[in-house]
Formats: C-alpha cells, structure tokens, sequence
C-alpha cells in the first residue's frame, strides 16, 4: 500500500506530532487552510470516516480531536471529513480537519 497517512503513522517521514494515543495521531497540515490547520488521523487504515466503524478506534480519534483543538486553539474551530474525491478528500486515509482562525 503506498498510503502517505500510514507512513506518517509508522514513522517514515519524522513528521512532527502534536499529540497521539492508542488509536490516532495528530499533525499539522502541510498545505493549511486556516491560520491553523490539523490533521488527525487514525493508526488503522480505512478509507474515508464511513468505513471506520471500530469503536474504539472511533472513541480513540474524537478524544485525540478533543484534547489537541483544546490545546492548539482558543477553542473556536471547525471539524471536518472529507468524504469522496468530489468532496476534497485527497489523501484516501480516513482523516479529520481541525481549522481555526485563532491560537489557545
């Protein structure tokens, strides 16, 4: 599989983690939309969020989400997941967009 999101998972590249746990990772985009701009995304490969359908990889990610927006914004952004070329996905890992206009 030549997938970019699982080798930033296994370490490949010395990407720059803002904060993990069991089931997920977190990174900032390389191409920001917003003054801030943070992926986070599972450990497991699935294409897109309705293909993840584990829950603890589900509780996982929305805990990783939580505790980095709460530590890298001032509380104020928008969460995203793109679903579907024609809906701006692009990396075909499934992922989430944290974007905010404003710094914790």
């Amino acid at each position: 599989m030549d997938c970019i999101f699982c080798k930033i998972v296994a370490g490949e590249f010395g990407t720059e983690l803002l904060g993990e746990n069991e089931h997920a990772i977190s990174f900032r985009d390389i191409n920001p939309q917003a003054k801030i701009h943070i992926l986070v995304v599972p450990k497991a490969h699935t294409s897109d969020v309705s293909k993840l359908d584990d829950p603890d990889t589900l509780t996982g990610l929305f805990e990783l989400i939580r505790k980095v927006s709460s530590e890298q914004t001032d509380g104020q952004f928008r969460l995203q997941f793109n679903t579907g070329e024609r809906e701006g996905q692009s990396v075909f890992h499934t992922h989430a967009h944290i974007l905010s206009q404003g710094a914790a």
